[in-house]
């Protein structure tokens, strides 16, 4: 903007120049320049396509002038803020460091998914402004007075840059995914989940009960002997045929 204003003031001095100079060495040969000028203007406005293209070149100009105002009161956004200095002399700290500096020490924190300040220079002090998009499990007014805390130490105490007015947190809070949170019921109610019909509770497997040794009861005289043990009759004969020689 300051190359387009000094290059439209020099348009317009040499211009002035031009017309008083001109003015100045013919001044009836000016005004008959004028007059003629006038008349052939005034006549032309009778005219509807003479009528409509003043129109359309006073509307352009009307426009031109317009925003060359606007630009001219704009103020144009610095790109460095005064840093509080004890002795003399004066320091100059760029904008986009303190945006880095806070970006970098914010995102450490826990429970962060996107970190963005956005500072904005006044000369002297600077307005902070933050944008966050956090996890659904972070706790909102902790994390936030905890980055309060960070701004004022890393810009005020560290960074020597005072900041104007409050720390401004934008913040963007994930939700939780559906079907994560479970519903919250009443005091003393349970939810009873009910078990599906086709699975059914196994049989219990039958119990064999071996009997000990000790347990198990004598036969009585006169029952069967097992094959195993030789009966009382032939025992006898092998004690006769012994003796006899065989």
């Amino acid at each position: 903007m300051n190359v387009l204003n000094r290059i439209l003031m020099v348009l317009a001095i040499l211009l002035g120049l031009f017309v008083v100079l001109f003015v100045m060495i013919r001044p009836v040969d000016a005004v008959d320049l004028v007059r003629a000028n006038l008349d052939y203007f005034g006549q032309g406005l009778f005219d509807d396509q003479f009528f409509f293209i003043f129109l359309a070149a006073a509307g352009a100009l009307e426009f031109v002038l317009l925003v060359l105002f606007w630009l001219e009161l704009r103020r144009p956004r610095r790109k460095t803020v005064r840093v509080k200095t004890k002795g003399g002399g004066t320091a100059q700290l760029g904008v986009q460091s303190v945006a880095q500096s806070l970006e970098y020490r914010i995102d450490e924190l826990a429970g962060l998914r996107k970190v963005r300040p956005s500072i904005t220079s006044r000369g002297r002090d600077i307005r902070v402004a933050i944008d966050l998009d956090t996890s659904p499990s972070v706790n909102i007014p902790v994390l936030t007075d905890q980055i309060m805390d960070l701004c004022h130490d890393i810009v005020e105490r560290q960074l020597g840059v005072r900041i104007h007015g409050k720390v401004q947190i934008n913040v963007r809070h994930e939700p939780y995914p559906r079907g994560t949170m479970p519903p919250k019921a009443p005091m003393g109610e349970k939810s009873i989940t009910p078990a599906p019909a086709m699975m059914q509770p196994a049989a219990p497997e039958p119990v064999v009960v071996k009997a000990t040794p000790e347990e198990v009861e004598p036969t009585p005289l006169g029952e069967e002997t097992s094959p195993d043990e030789p009966a009382p009759e032939a025992e006898q004969h092998d004690q006769e045929d012994a003796s006899a020689g065989w």
